[in-house]
């Protein structure tokens, strides 16, 4: 399978040399910057530094800056979708601080110079990688809890890890994701689900202001009072579209005491306990949390008489016994092959809830569901799973079960315009280094899951999931962002009218 290639630059959109010379006639260009420049690289289009240039870099990084072969480079430059692992940058500059972040932008421009910006490097898609230069903010992971106000600042290039840390010791929380390296950044820009989002709304809907470096080289601090319509726009508009966030302030609620979590598994009628428990869940609290995932089976396991599972974990903010109600239908229908049902207190919890993420080679095609998960998507689902040709690694059919306070917000209360939903789902497949080399291999898993895919479209509509970017996928604005498309839009000519933030699913 060709493997994605990094993108100089976009058809009908202005060079970040002609941003900087537009911005310069505006009073906004690189002053002082004298830098010598090398002429164009025939190989890859943009501007070849010199040794000047590099070393300037550096200075405006703080020294901060990593090169190929050096200490560190590698582990830094490859991202968790390993399909990525090719798009090397020709240097990572980490910085500390929303003005280094504004000075390495700059220098950027002037050196006509591709970027990309990373938080935890885990976009789907490869949009934090770059083949010319890494804006790196994992330095920025201060994270600080205001007992005054019960508000939580963290800086940008926190982890999931660095949040739970500093939010346990201010016995605070907030809805956050389970996979410890994911960045707080690209969670909380596009929307940000997680176990606490039936109760507290997504992640972003707790913002209440963030700072962010924009293509003019402004530092600003936006919120509904200060430029509401760019804060508007952070929230659910996704990472990279209107400059670099550094720092955001998200209103917390009180810690439980006490959570009770827990995952199950059924090897056997999973078919009929999904249909129990989907039934179980649409009528649970909203301080009931859950995610449930088909797995398939490869050809060589049907052969040997397995069959579709059905894996259950989630969390629920009360005792045992409520939720061991919740379950009993699902209970009644069989026994799951594998039971741990818990109390322990939140943060254990979300030990025992927690996610490795481990790099690897994958591709997830998501959609939502509204109202309910009725039986014709059900069996679509293990119809189609039924039928994996087979990888090396693994296939599944997963639902994030939404609602809740998610929709009680408007659709355009914010720029996360998905508030009809009972849940979310994506269809996930994944493969093994030898298969990536091996087109015969993978060819037909990928026309299976794309099939599988147009059928799940056809029965749940056409909106997708922002935060699982799907490099495949048609007319991904409208099904990201739907109705609020044309308002992002205007925020984005407003705040970088040459396109300088740029992606393949950049607006």
């Amino acid at each position: 399978m060709a493997e994605p290639l990094p993108r100089s630059g976009r058809t009908g959109i202005p060079s970040r040399r002609g941003f900087l010379l537009g911005a310069t006639a505006l009073g906004l260009g690189a002053p002082g910057l004298a830098l010598a420049r090398a002429p164009l690289s025939p190989e890859c289009g943009w501007c070849a530094p010199s040794e000047a240039a590099w070393r300037d870099l550096g200075e405006r990084a703080g020294g901060q800056v990593l090169r190929p072969g050096e200490a560190g480079f590698l582990e830094r430059a490859v991202p968790q979708n390993l399909r990525y692992r090719r798009v090397q940058p020709q240097a990572i500059a980490r910085c500390t601080s929303p003005e280094i972040v504004a000075s390495v932008i700059d220098w950027c421009q002037a050196m006509d110079m591709p970027f990309a910006i990373r938080g935890g490097g885990h976009s789907y898609a490869g949009h934090s990688s770059s083949a010319g230069i890494l804006i790196d903010l994992s330095p920025m992971k201060r994270v600080h809890h205001d007992a005054a106000t019960g508000q939580v600042t963290v800086e940008a290039g926190a982890l999931n890890v660095d949040v739970a840390r500093g939010l346990e010791g201010a016995s605070a929380v907030i809805t956050h994701g389970r996979c410890p390296s994911v960045g707080i950044a690209g969670f909380l820009l596009g929307g940000g689900i997680g176990f606490n989002m039936r109760r507290f709304g997504m992640g972003s809907d707790l913002m209440r202001a963030a700072e962010i470096v924009t293509a003019d080289g402004r530092v600003r601090n936006v919120s509904d009072s200060s430029e509401p319509d760019l804060f508007w726009a952070l929230r659910g508009g996704a990472g990279g579209n209107f400059g670099v966030a550094t720092s955001f302030t998200l209103a917390t609620h009180p810690v439980d005491r006490s959570i009770t979590v827990f995952s199950l598994r059924w090897n056997m009628k999973s078919e009929a306990v999904a249909r129990a428990f989907i039934a179980a869940a649409e009528r649970a609290p909203d301080h009931f949390a859950s995610r449930f995932s088909l797995g398939a089976a490869s050809p060589a396991q049907r052969g040997k008489g397995q069959e579709v599972h059905f894996d259950l974990l989630g969390q629920h903010a009360g005792p045992k016994a409520e939720l061991l109600d919740i379950l009993a239908p699902v209970l009644a229908i069989a026994q799951p092959e594998r039971s741990v049902i818990e109390e322990r207190s939140y943060w254990r919890g979300q030990d025992f809830l927690a996610e490795p993420g481990e790099p690897g080679f994958y591709q997830e095609r998501s959609g939502f569901v509204r109202e309910r998960l009725d039986d014709r998507i059900l069996e679509c689902g293990f119809r189609q799973l039924r039928d994996w040709p087979g990888t090396e690694v693994g296939a599944d059919l997963r639902f994030f079960q939404t609602g809740g306070a998610v929709n009680r917000m408007a659709p355009d209360a914010t720029a996360f315009v998905h508030r009809d939903s009972a849940w979310l789902f994506s269809i996930g497949l994944e493969w093994s280094a030898r298969d990536q080399v091996t087109p015969e291999a993978i060819a037909p898993a990928r026309r299976w899951q794309d099939a599988f895919y147009a059928e799940m479209r056809e029965l749940c509509g056409r909106a997708a999931y922002q935060n699982f970017p799907d490099p495949s996928l048609v007319n991904w604005r409208e099904a990201y962002y739907g109705a609020n498309l044309s308002r992002l839009e205007r925020v984005k000519a407003t705040v970088d009218p040459f396109g300088l933030f740029r992606h393949e699913q950049s607006l």
